[in-house]
């Protein structure tokens, strides 16, 4: 049996004078450790944390067409009508509009995979969650996330819909639990935010038994 160290650790600088943003990743594998670092000099940063409330596993699923689904929320549950994501094991579905009837929920619409079969088991749904975060996609040099678990071997998914002003919809995030991603522009990775400026995400939680801290990091150059 091997054993593989894999960190990606992501370190912002918000001191005017410093005025960096740095992110390392690292991984040991047979013995050998491997490791690299990165520095930009943007001319903002700015970081979030929202914590988003576990999602709620559903029961008596039944899918009626490939966006339309019904299905049992939990007693007591707290959900109100709204956008729901919905996830299972080898999909997601998100912004889905969703009505509640006391538990019974009623899922029609949204983007994503086709909803999964009638009476699949462990089919979890989260009423989406508004950050107000802001991004010029334009100017972006930097962004990191990680969705941060607790039990640091949670592997769930989480999710963030970005949206501008006028409530287009300009970006979509698939999160891995623990994992931290990183969208370098400066260093040449594609930039998912060009268009309208970002003043809010839609988030959500595919764990059904654990919140999530999401830590977010976005650094943008004005003046490259």
């Amino acid at each position: 049996m091997f054993t593989i160290l894999f960190s990606i650790t992501l370190a912002l600088s918000f001191a005017a004078l410093l005025g960096m943003a740095r992110y390392s990743n690292s991984a040991t594998i047979g013995g050998k450790s491997i490791s690299g670092s990165k520095s930009r000099t943007p001319d903002n940063e700015a970081s979030y944390e929202p914590v988003i409330p576990a999602g709620k596993t559903v029961t008596a699923w039944v899918k009626s067409d490939a966006n339309t689904a019904g299905c049992d929320l939990p007693t007591g549950h707290g959900y109100s009508n709204g956008n729901f994501d919905v996830y299972w094991e080898g999909g997601r579905r998100y912004g889905v509009p969703g009505t509640i009837s006391t538990n019974a929920l009623t899922l029609d619409g949204g983007t994503g995979d086709d909803f999964p079969a009638s009476a699949t088991v462990g089919v979890v749904v989260c009423r989406q969650v508004q950050v107000n975060i802001a991004i010029d996609g334009d100017v972006l040099a930097l962004f990191a996330a990680k969705p941060t678990y607790a039990d640091q071997a949670a592997d769930t998914r989480a999710a963030m819909t970005f949206h501008d002003a006028a409530n287009d919809q300009i970006a979509h995030l698939d999160l891995q639990g623990n994992r931290l991603l990183i969208i370098d522009v400066t260093g040449g990775d594609t930039n998912p935010f060009t268009g309208d400026p970002i003043t809010y995400a839609l988030c959500s939680n595919g764990n059904p038994s654990a919140a999530v801290t999401l830590q977010i990091g976005v650094a943008q150059d004005s003046t490259p």
